[in-house]
């Protein structure tokens, strides 16, 4: 395979076209076992030797709809000691939930439009995308969902986001007013501050 493509856990098929491969090239390919197919416009890169990341897998078992969120955004911004063994995705509320692959494990949560675009943000690493809420964000669905999560792992996320040199919370308190949670989060902030 070419370089630009070899480096990527998972590939569009659009990629590929235009890298050059034909689908007879590509069906040739998946026959050999160097593509494993996804769906109909993702391949996964057997040959991959670079670091495997669950959050890619996301963004094409999704076709690239999939944002990274709730607790598994929390972690990877270090705002929790938790561990999971699924991943929890964000869909807009119109689109089919895909079919779940054994591997990664994932949890779909049908999001409004609103609550969906706000904080999402566009990751790539070593040419390898996803899509995953901003550490903002992160905090105001966490607080939104602590019902469903568990109240200890909300208030961990929250006191953590507190201790944290990077944060903003001009645009947390913004994204709780879109969201309809400012007083809510005013009271958890008020609490630890």
């Amino acid at each position: 395979m070419k370089t630009d493509i070899k480096n990527r856990q998972f590939i569009p098929l659009k990629s590929l076209k235009d890298a050059g491969y034909s689908l007879y090239k590509v069906n040739q390919l998946v026959s050999s076992g160097r593509l494993g197919k996804v769906n109909r416009s993702y391949y996964e890169n057997m040959d991959y030797d670079g670091e495997i990341n669950d959050f890619y897998a996301v963004h094409a078992y999704t076709d690239e709809k999939g944002v990274i969120c709730l607790m598994s955004a929390a972690i990877y911004y270090g705002l929790t000691t938790e561990r999971r063994s699924y991943i929890d995705v964000a869909l807009p509320r119109r689109v089919r939930v895909p079919e779940t692959p054994e591997w990664p494990q994932m949890q779909f949560y049908l999001f409004s439009d609103q609550r969906y675009k706000i904080g999402k943000e566009n990751v790539s690493t070593d040419g390898n995308p996803f899509y995953i809420y901003d550490m903002e964000k992160t905090v105001c669905d966490v607080i939104f969902y602590r019902n469903k999560l568990g109240f200890e792992p909300a208030v961990e996320v929250i006191k953590n986001y507190m201790n944290k040199q990077n944060r903003d919370i001009n645009r947390l308190m913004r994204y709780a007013e879109m969201l309809r949670l400012k007083t809510t989060m005013k009271q958890f902030v008020e609490v630890l501050v």
